[in-house]
């Protein structure tokens, strides 16, 4: 049977194409309708009913009855009607008048659903020009409705007029409504439509308490400067502040930027003017080019922190542009540095730097191996004009060196590097030392490697490799004064290193030997683990590593890293540096799980003090940050970081988050213990309330609830 009523359908829909809706027969934008059974009356009126479905242009109109008046060109529906357009909008309405085209007319009893989100009940729609759409007496909200009870908000209207090309909603004699209670009358109002991405007007208000700054409120408002650049401006007032926070972005056809920040008059710094910006862009130059910046501004120390924008001690502003090809590495950048912490001086600090890197690699296949050459020139200068303590160098490294691996017998695996540097240095601004020097360091290493690997019947593969390096390089440790390598540090990625200073303005030398074990069971359907274990000795202890560095004297300490991952969510990875006793020098710990409903993860930090690398204390503290989501509506998040060696918090903080397809309510605390002379605890709390369905809150489809009956 249903397919003859198919078959029915079709026949009608051919008919119909040889009586157009359109009063031009030949007109290929004509309408077209399909339905069970078509009457052509007298008075030249077509009645089509049963399942009618007309066609416009992307439009669809179904109904149980259409009547097609031919002189008038006009469609008479007198039942229950749904409309839909290409872009998702849905009118629903009891009974409307429409032209052939379905672009003008009138629908009693609508129901305006854009989107699928936002809906809009009127006692009239008009359709005008198929651009406009007029509701009058209006009640629009994205909340679900269930029986006769009151929508969490609503916007009651006289009238409103929906504009398809702008996606903008116009409001006249508004008032919004709260759990039915008014709260607020407008004689204007406009939102966007959800499908609109971008629009001007304010976006979501922030409530904020906080200790230090009081009770104030954030109100963005958001311009857009043509459909490439966009800026934000927030006014945020409290009884200790007025301040003025800024964003500006802008999109080009190969690059982007962003610029924040803010100026704020307060009483924490009475009678000052009080500012930071911060800003970020790349760039696509072309032939694999990438131009990049970074800015970072601040008027003191303490501005950033006290307003919630970053936690940072030291500012950071440069240029980079950079090149990255298969065989190819180039960098040159530009930077500027500021600390922000009281034991530090911006005049005795390396403030301006410059650095230049070049590498190359060349595959050889008539010999075997890989050449590398690479070039680095770097330079960095200080302030102050103070001898020793206004000290200014730069150095030039050229290495040239060669590397292949062989097989020799019984799954034996040998490596050779060799390399040559050429390296030039300079000082100025600090007697002590010789103002220009020069050196070449030869080097060479043998690496022997016994790797074991079996399969298990499960597909999980085992790997066992002991190793073992010798390595020599010429000349002896540098008397230089140690303005970069101050921070080094022993792990997996240089156990095999020619030399284990980060940067080349030293060099490791003498003769070095390295021994190591790594385990391994690798399964992507379960789970998989590693460990390493190594350690460095020397002929010649170098005393440019400082003491929690792991590679001071002639034996350096133990270094044992471990690592966990698995298909059911959790991983684990930890890594430390340990002493002949065991005793810990340096550790950390990261352990993470994140399945179904729960998110978690935690960090454990410990180090020694260290002068050498500006650690006058020691460090050891511990932190967990989780979120759990309860339901589709339902979220919390929590964090906590604990100093072990002060026995106190640090920091503090948790969230929880309401959203619905109407609204997203969220409220957080966090408390801060920091203690300096810029710095003093302070209690912040969080308010932050947005509507769904309309591009300014996003979109609430996700958490969209149900009518239990």
């Amino acid at each position: 049977m249903s397919r003859i009523v198919h078959m029915l359908r079709a026949l009608v829909a051919v008919a119909l194409i040889a009586f157009p809706l359109s009063a031009r027969a030949q007109d290929a934008d004509a309408a077209l309708l399909v339905a069970d059974s078509v009457l052509i009356t007298e008075d030249e009126r077509l009645v089509a009913s049963g399942n009618v479905e007309a066609f416009y242009d992307g439009i669809r109109l179904f109904t149980d009855e259409i009547i097609y008046d031919q002189k008038r060109d006009e469609l008479i529906i007198k039942g229950a009607i749904r409309l839909s357009q290409e872009n998702g909008d849905v009118i629903i309405a009891d009974s409307a008048d429409l032209d052939s085209k379905l672009e003008n007319g009138i629908l009693r009893g609508a129901r305006y659903v854009l989107n699928q989100e936002l809906q809009i009940l009127s006692a009239q729609t008009d359709r005008v020009e198929g651009r406009y759409t007029v509701l009058r007496k209006v009640v629009a909200t994205s909340c679900q409705i269930c029986g006769n009870g009151a929508p969490i908000w609503q916007i009651r209207a006289d009238r409103a007029i929906h504009d398809r090309e702008e996606k903008q909603i116009y409001f006249r004699r508004a008032q919004f409504r709260l759990l039915g209670v008014p709260v607020l009358y407008l004689p204007t109002m406009r939102i966007p439509d959800p499908t609109l991405k971008r629009s001007t007007g304010f976006l979501v208000p922030r409530f904020f308490s906080d200790s230090e700054l009081g009770f104030g409120v954030k109100l963005p408002y958001f311009i857009t400067l043509g459909e490439h650049a966009d800026i934000t401006i927030a006014p945020f007032i409290t009884p200790v502040t007025r301040t003025l926070e800024l964003r500006f972005r802008k999109m080009f056809r190969r690059g982007y930027f962003e610029l924040n920040g803010a100026v704020s008059q307060d009483t924490l710094v009475p009678n000052t003017t009080r500012h930071y910006l911060t800003g970020f862009g790349t760039f696509d130059l072309g032939q694999s080019f990438i131009l990049s910046f970074d800015v970072e501004t601040a008027s003191d120390s303490g501005y950033r922190s006290n307003y919630g924008y970053s936690g940072r001690d030291r500012l950071g502003s440069g240029i980079t542009l950079t090149r990255v090809k298969r065989d190819v590495f180039f960098q040159a950048e530009m930077l500027n540095f500021e600390t922000l912490r009281d034991n530090e001086s911006n005049n005795t600090q390396p403030t301006v730097i410059g650095n230049v890197a070049y590498e190359r690699r060349y595959q050889l296949p008539s010999i075997g191996g890989e050449l590398r050459a690479s070039l680095g020139i770097h330079g960095h200068k200080r302030v102050s004009l103070d001898d020793v303590l206004g000290r200014d160098m730069a150095r030039l490294n050229l290495d040239l060196s060669w590397q292949d691996e062989w097989t020799i017998g019984n799954g034996l695996r040998l490596g050779l590097v060799t390399s040559l540097g050429l390296d030039s240095y300079g000082v100025q601004q600090d007697s002590t030392v010789l103002g220009r020097t020069n050196d070449v360091t030869p080097a060479i290493a043998a690496t022997l490697r016994y790797p074991l690997m079996n399969v298990a019947p499960d597909g999980s593969r085992f790997l066992i490799e002991p190793i073992a390096q010798i390595a020599w390089a010429g000349g002896s440790p540098s008397v230089l004064p140690n303005d970069e390598s101050v921070s080094s540090e022993f792990d997996e990625s240089n156990l095999l290193s020619l030399s284990r200073f980060p940067v080349k303005d030293r060099r490791e030398t003498g003769t070095v030997g390295a021994l190591g074990f790594r385990m391994a069971r690798l399964n992507t359907e379960s789970w998989s683990a590693g460990l390493t274990v190594g350690q460095v000795f020397r002929e010649t202890a170098d005393p440019s590593f400082s003491d929690s560095s792991g590679l001071q004297g002639l034996t350096s300490d133990t270094l044992l890293a471990l690592n966990y991952t698995s298909n059911w969510g959790g991983s684990f990875m930890a890594r430390g540096l340990f002493e002949a006793d065991f005793e810990p020098v340096k550790t950390e710990a990261r352990i993470s799980y994140s399945r179904n409903k729960l998110a978690l993860s935690g960090t454990y930090v410990q180090m020694r003090a260290d002068a050498a690398e500006n650690r006058t204390s020691p460090v050891a503290e511990w932190s967990l940050a989780s979120t759990y989501k309860f339901n589709r509506h339902w979220t919390a998040n929590a964090n906590v970081q604990y100093d072990l060696l002060a026995d106190r918090m640090a920091r503090t903080g948790g969230k929880i988050t309401y959203e619905n397809e109407c609204v997203s309510v969220g409220f957080g605390a966090t408390r801060s213990f920091a203690r300096s002379t810029t710095l003093v605890p302070a209690t912040t709390y969080e308010l932050a309330i947005s509507l769904r369905g309309f591009s300014t809150g996003g979109s609430g489809k996700a958490a969209r609830r149900t009518c239990r009956n």
